[in-house]
């Protein structure tokens, strides 16, 4: 038996599944500026919470008295962020949104290896 024009064809009937409307696309960007923000802010509060204590960059001027507490800071911050970062990238995947995907994945993701990068008192 033959099959008629392409309805048996794996990646026409896939691509079809990729297509959004319009309105989806607009969602798409609305919540992919939403989350940019979120991301930065979230990402800049770990920052500026460590800066008393844990990170010891020299751009950062005077990284204040040892926080005995601090030790795994970085590692549950790095933690956080990966985890977070896998969970709103997972759920923009089956969202189909892939502006909100690419947000997350560039600035949590790299948010974590950054942070990850920075110098400690317990590791440098």
């Amino acid at each position: 038996m033959q099959q008629r024009g392409n309805r048996g064809n794996p990646l026409i009937v896939c691509s079809g599944m990729l297509e959004r409307t319009r309105q989806h696309q607009h969602a798409d960007f609305a919540a992919a500026s939403v989350l940019a923000l979120l991301d930065l802010l979230l990402v800049s509060a770990f920052l500026v919470l460590g800066m008393d204590g844990i990170w010891t960059a020299d751009w950062m001027g005077y990284p204040g008295p040892m926080d005995s507490t601090g030790a795994s800071y970085q590692g549950d911050v790095v933690s956080f962020l990966a985890w977070a970062c896998a969970i709103t990238v997972l759920l923009a995947v089956v969202l189909r949104s892939w502006a909100s995907m690419v947000v997350q994945l560039v600035l949590l993701g790299g948010g974590a290896l950054f942070l990850a990068s920075l110098p400690t008192y317990w590791s440098s």
